[in-house]
């Protein structure tokens, strides 16, 4: 009796069993031991599930002549995870670490005729890294499949893997075709100097230390009204920036001049000797070494990928301040030029400092 009451509750519960599989369908991902990818760089961090109805739910099929639920055997956000590490497990911290959104993903059919069944799956994902806890946005994956089929056992599991596999194929091959190319994939920046020194205009002098000033440079030969001085030369100095991805990097170029106008210069003829052209040459150079400042702000400066840009203005800016306070020093303490002994001192300091600028470059 006791054997025929156990073997009672066996039959009962795997009727029961069969009756609930009846009822929902369940696609377990197998995996395919020879994985997808022999060369990647990327891993998946996190799966999340934006779907309206997340969970483990897909949709709705015909199974044994009826609409059943079908779903993964446990939420989409860890089968998806699972699934595809498997086929990317994560090789090198240094690699890309993926994180992947998936906005759609369902698998609905519906009787359209005495034994024909039409059904439809779709994926819709994104992909996105974070970059000094930024989020940035990549790439996205849009996909959909309609078939027909008899009403009879499907295999529902092979036609979901294939998108899952299609998905990270196409980011494979979006990434392989981007890196140096795309900044969103850029790990660093790099900042890259480069001075212009064009050859000289009708109206501009650009720096250079073969090239001294000479009093031709100075085009007004009257002193500006009002002026008690014996000359004055118009120094300035400019960025132009480019960006561009190499490899893993953003290279931000900036190309820098340091220039003087000759029509806003001038100098009393009876002034026009050599001490006086001296005094305006070391205006023109102090002018270059700012340059020189600014390119260490920049190196100290917090420059982020995400908005160089702004930083970039904000500290040239504060390197064109420090241009006018360092020209009115010198002429404060050179007495523009009629103290001798501190016109030397500051030749002479201005000469090393030029000097070691183009030592190094």
């Amino acid at each position: 009796m006791i054997r025929r009451f156990l073997l009672s509750i066996l039959l009962f519960t795997n009727l029961l069993a069969a009756q609930a599989q009846q009822n929902r369908i369940t696609l377990n991902l197998s995996r395919d031991p020879a994985g997808l990818f022999k060369s990647y760089k990327f891993y998946i961090q996190e799966v999340e599930d934006k779907r309206l109805l997340p969970g483990a739910g897909l949709g709705k099929v015909i199974a044994l002549g009826k609409e059943v639920p079908v779903s993964l055997p446990a939420t989409a956000e860890k089968e998806l995870f699972s699934y595809w590490t498997f086929l990317a497990p994560k090789k090198d911290p240094s690699h890309l670490p993926l994180y992947v959104t998936i906005k759609e993903l369902s698998l609905n059919e519906k009787r359209v005729g005495p034994n024909k069944v039409t059904g439809e799956v779709k994926l819709n994902v994104k992909f996105r890294w974070y970059r000094d806890m930024e989020p940035v946005e990549l790439t996205g994956y849009l996909t959909s499949a309609t078939y027909t089929r008899p009403e009879q056992d499907y295999d529902y599991q092979k036609l979901v893997k294939q998108l899952l596999d299609q998905s990270l194929a196409h980011f494979q091959k979006w990434m392989v075709s981007n890196t140096g190319k795309n900044p969103a994939l850029a790990r660093n920046l790099v900042l890259v100097f480069k001075e212009i020194v064009n050859a000289s205009s009708e109206d501009t002098v650009f720096y250079s230390p073969k090239r001294p000033l000479i009093w031709d440079d100075f085009k007004v030969r009257t002193g500006k009204p009002g002026s008690r001085y014996a000359a004055a030369v118009f120094t300035s100095f400019g960025y132009e920036g480019r960006s561009y991805p190499k490899e893993n990097d953003l290279v931000v170029e900036i190309g820098l001049k340091t220039f003087m106008v000759k029509s806003m210069s001038w100098g009393r003829p009876e002034s026009r000797n050599a001490g006086t052209l001296r005094h305006e040459q070391i205006h023109f150079d102090i002018t270059r070494l700012v340059v020189e400042k600014f390119k260490e702000r920049l190196r100290k400066a917090d420059l982020t990928i995400q908005d160089y840009d702004s930083e970039i203005q904000y500290q040239f800016l504060e390197a064109f301040r420090e241009m006018n306070r360092d020209q009115e020093q010198y002429d404060g303490e050179t007495g523009h030029g009629l103290n001798a002994g501190a016109q030397a001192a500051w030749d002479k300091k201005v000469a090393a400092q030029i000097a070691a600028v183009y030592e190094v470059q």
